[in-house]
């Protein structure tokens, strides 16, 4: 017999690839829009949400980016609505 190759199975399908060109890009655009600094780990979660191609990914994201908030020092009212106001203005754009 010969050799077995197996084949490796990615862990999600629809992984997507986060260009560091995109980082500071939505940073200056959202800082323009809101008037804070939002951190890399915010950015990438955004920018992966925007081009994701699931469904259910703008309630998940705006969780996540709510979580990150929280752990940073904000409110949890208020981290949920300026995740909620992040993610609309990603998902608008």
């Amino acid at each position: 017999m010969g050799k077995r190759y197996g084949v490796s199975q990615l862990p999600s399908v629809n992984r997507v690839y986060v260009p560091y060109v995109l980082i500071p890009l939505w940073q200056m655009k959202l800082r323009e829009r809101y008037g804070v600094e939002i951190d890399e780990e915010i950015i990438k979660i955004l920018i992966t949400a925007r081009y994701e191609k699931t469904t259910w990914k703008w309630q998940r994201t705006i969780k996540k980016v709510a979580e990150e908030l929280h752990k940073r020092g904000f409110s949890k009212s208020h981290a949920y609505t300026l995740a909620k106001s992040l993610v609309n203005a990603v998902a608008l754009r």
